[in-house]
């Protein structure tokens, strides 16, 4: 889950400040404020779920930013990429005040080695494919070429040169997203296997690094980083985090001011819709069921096909959820535009996914019989959070009662031990979620190709393969045709059914109004670089 521009980005002008209880009138250069998530690694080569990109998002900087229309910005780059006449060579000259946390510059050859590290199939990056259009990328990722073969180079101190595959019209805004960020080669082999497993064995070039993170805490800091090269508009010295488990307990902290920022879910949202501090955003993001079909039962289309149809999204978001989200009418979300007709893609495409009990329960015992099976039973793998456990009880409900002869179990771990086995492939189906990188909805399709370190559940279908391949090649510089391929792919996700889609995300936040400059950034999470206190 990653960094995307967004029709409609939001900016907050007015949020707020709740002193911690050491905090005063007098010390207003730090705060506190909740996180929904456990951080599972500070390498940015490995930050893949929405926590560790937040994470990586202050204490990390790369090439480019999003301003808050969603247009890339000049970062640690001069200004925009130069581009070949054929749209396939990028050269970007480079600041040369850049600093590592350690005092060292940022350099174009910091640039390359991150990108080769994270390519590199030793590294087991998942977000390696971002960079799938680099020159000699499926080369070097899988392993029949040395990852000084990729098409990045430093034709300068500060200055690089990226060779493309084909012309990618998205790939400016892959630019800004930490899968491109730089990585000190010095520093990184001489921590080894240890880099990104805690704050001390972690080093940073944005405007806080890390601290207090042993690698399993529940807590970490943002401090303000002294070499930052924009460091005076840096404005706390601290910010302190400390992951929320329970949602009332998160509300009361806030209400004691213990917190100037919380995230809520459910009832708590409810408890506070008239309150000032009250923020809501909706984001293209989509929260899925997926099934690991390499498992007997999810191998059948029609027994996915069946539980996809059994479940009223409704009910979920209406009566479970509460916090505004909405129900899934296919796997992209809204919030992408046709760049020719300005038309939402998942207002184009309707309402794809159908819940329809009969004709579930007609495929499910079709599935069944095509299987030898006469009843059948699956886990639920997901997180132990307040908010995912409540969508476990409404799959398991809603399964059980319209599919005959099924049961459903639910195993709730914390957040990395769900991540580390969905990962591995040790699952039955699990809840996962996605927010977007880059303004394409490929970026949602890509998760269910074959071969895409993301797809998880390992489904494969020639066709459909073959759709996107089309987008993301011939067709990517004939926006039409491009576009109607992304849309068949669309119905046929939806249609093969490998993942369910269940509800298009809203993110709710209780925030003080007296903290200014805390711009919701184009993934969903807050950027705290300019953020101040009255």
């Amino acid at each position: 889950m990653k960094r995307i521009y967004l029709i409609g980005l939001t900016i907050i002008t007015s949020l707020g400040l709740a002193g911690c209880g050491h905090n005063n009138a007098t010390n207003n250069k730090e705060i506190s404020i909740g996180a929904s998530a456990e951080l599972s690694t500070a390498d940015v080569s490995l930050a893949m779920d929405n926590e560790s990109a937040e994470v990586a998002e202050q204490v990390n900087e790369g090439l480019y930013n999003f301003n808050k229309k969603g247009d890339i910005i000049p970062a640690l780059a001069t200004g925009k990429p130069k581009l070949s006449n054929d749209q396939t060579t990028y050269t970007i000259n480079m600041r040369h005040n850049g600093q590592w946390s350690n005092g060292k510059p940022v350099t174009a050859k910091d640039f390359v080695y991150g990108w080769q590290r994270t390519v590199d199939p030793k590294t087991k990056s998942q977000q390696s494919y971002f960079l799938e259009n680099v020159q000699n990328y499926k080369a070097v990722n899988d392993g029949k070429m040395a990852p000084s073969n990729l098409g990045i180079k430093a034709t300068g101190k500060y200055q690089l040169q990226i060779k493309l595959d084909h012309a990618v019209p998205y790939f400016p805004s892959v630019l800004a997203m930490s899968a491109s960020f730089p990585l000190y080669k010095p520093y990184v082999q001489a921590q080894g296997k240890k880099y990104g497993t805690s704050a001390q064995h972690t080093l940073y070039n944005g405007p806080f690094v890390l601290k207090n993170w042993d690698g399993t805490s529940d807590t970490w800091s943002y401090v303000k980083n002294p070499h930052y090269w924009d460091k005076k508009h840096v404005h706390l010295n601290k910010i302190k985090v400390s992951v929320i488990k329970s949602q009332d307990t998160g509300a009361y902290q806030f209400e004691s001011k213990e917190l100037a920022m919380v995230p809520l879910t459910g009832q708590e949202i409810k408890n506070h819709a008239k309150s000032k501090s009250l923020y809501v955003r909706k984001l293209p993001g989509t929260m899925y069921l997926e099934f690991n079909t390499k498992r007997k039962l999810f191998s059948n289309e029609k027994i996915r096909q069946a539980m996809s149809m059994a479940m009223d999204r409704k009910q979920l978001t209406n009566n479970v959820l509460q916090d505004k989200s909405v129900p899934a009418t296919g796997f992209v979300p809204t919030g992408f535009s046709n760049p020719q007709t300005g038309k939402d893609f998942a207002k184009e495409a309707g309402q794809l996914n159908q819940y329809d009990t009969k004709q579930a329960k007609q495929l499910w015992q079709s599935g069944l019989s095509e299987l030898g099976m006469k009843s059948a039973n699956f886990t639920i793998l997901s997180s132990n959070d307040d908010q995912t456990k409540k969508v476990d009880e409404f799959i398991q409900s809603q399964l059980q009662t319209h599919l005959p002869g099924l049961k459903v179990s639910v195993k709730a771990v914390p957040f990395n031990s769900r991540l580390s086995s969905s990962e591995s492939g040790n699952y039955d189906a699990v809840i996962n979620g996605w927010t977007p990188t880059f303004n394409d909805p490929s970026d949602f399709l890509n998760l269910v190709k074959t071969g895409n370190k993301n797809n998880e559940g390992k489904f494969s279908d020639p066709q459909y393969d073959q759709l996107l391949d089309q987008a993301n090649g011939q067709y990517s510089t004939q926006p039409a045709q491009r576009w109607n391929a992304l849309q068949e792919a669309n119905k046929l996700v939806v249609q093969k059914a490998p993942v369910v889609p269940m509800y298009y995300i809203s993110l709710v936040y209780l925030i003080n109004p007296k903290l200014k400059g805390v711009v919701m950034g184009p993934m969903g999470f807050p950027y705290y670089k300019n953020a101040s206190m009255n």
